[in-house]
């Protein structure tokens, strides 16, 4: 009986319904599609104080958690106590399903004072997809440059050096500032490890500061030490 119904039918009718057949699917497969992003992680976590002048890194680490292929805009903005732009980033980035990307944005304080920062992912310019700190926190406090002076100037910009001491490595000059965040970094770089100057000197708290860059790939900024004590010593060539 069947046989004979589809005989029956025109060439005309069974093209209809098979146009029929692949729109419906195709319907059903598009309304499965999931455009979904999660940020993993964002630096800096903890408040941080920096002198005016002085450049941070703003890090977002995001994954594509859907099921399509998508462009997002990755996004930073900082604001100051009155709620005005201080900064803002955007980044546009392809994702594939599982697929994750680390933006690194420099950021320079122009100004004294405290500001909020908001680390977002959006699925187009208006439809936000997801927000960390969820709502806006105090990450920067900018102080004034601390007036210059001698340094014992014991490294430059591009010596390079080697711990001598198990070393705090921070995001910023300045004990109360955060340690680094890395997977090659546990609460201190080993003695012997070797890196080069990058940045510095700077005062902060009592200390010499450097920013150093480990061959480990670890990056912040170390003291150089304490009175006759050196906790840095620089590598012969």
């Amino acid at each position: 009986m069947i046989l004979i119904t589809v005989n029956a039918m025109s060439t005309k009718t069974l093209r209809a319904i098979c146009v029929l057949a692949v729109v419906v699917v195709g319907g059903i497969l598009a309304g499965c599609a999931k455009i979904q992003a999660q940020i993993e992680d964002y630096e800096p976590k903890s408040p941080i104080r920096v002198e005016v002048g002085e450049i941070i890194p703003l890090r977002l680490t995001v994954v594509n958690a859907g099921n399509r292929t998508h462009q997002f805009l990755l996004r930073a903005v900082l604001q100051d106590e009155r709620g005005l732009s201080v900064g803002k980033y955007e980044t546009w980035v392809t994702l594939k399903p599982g697929e994750r990307t680390h933006q690194t944005w420099n950021h320079p304080v122009a100004a004294a004072g405290s500001f909020t920062l908001q680390f977002s992912v959006w699925k187009d310019s208006t439809s936000l997809l997801a927000v960390q700190p969820t709502t806006p926190r105090v990450l920067v406090t900018g102080v004034p440059a601390a007036p210059h002076t001698s340094t014992s100037g014991k490294f430059k910009v591009g010596d390079k050096v080697r711990t001598v001491v198990n070393l705090k490595v921070r995001t910023a000059p300045g004990v109360n500032n955060p340690e680094v965040t890395h997977v090659n970094y546990r609460g201190s770089m080993a003695p012997g490890i070797e890196g080069q100057i990058v940045d510095g000197p700077k005062t902060a708290d009592g200390y010499t500061w450097w920013k150093v860059k480990f061959i480990t790939g670890v990056e912040g900024w170390c003291a150089e030490g304490r009175g006759s004590e050196f906790w840095l010593e620089k590598v012969s060539g």
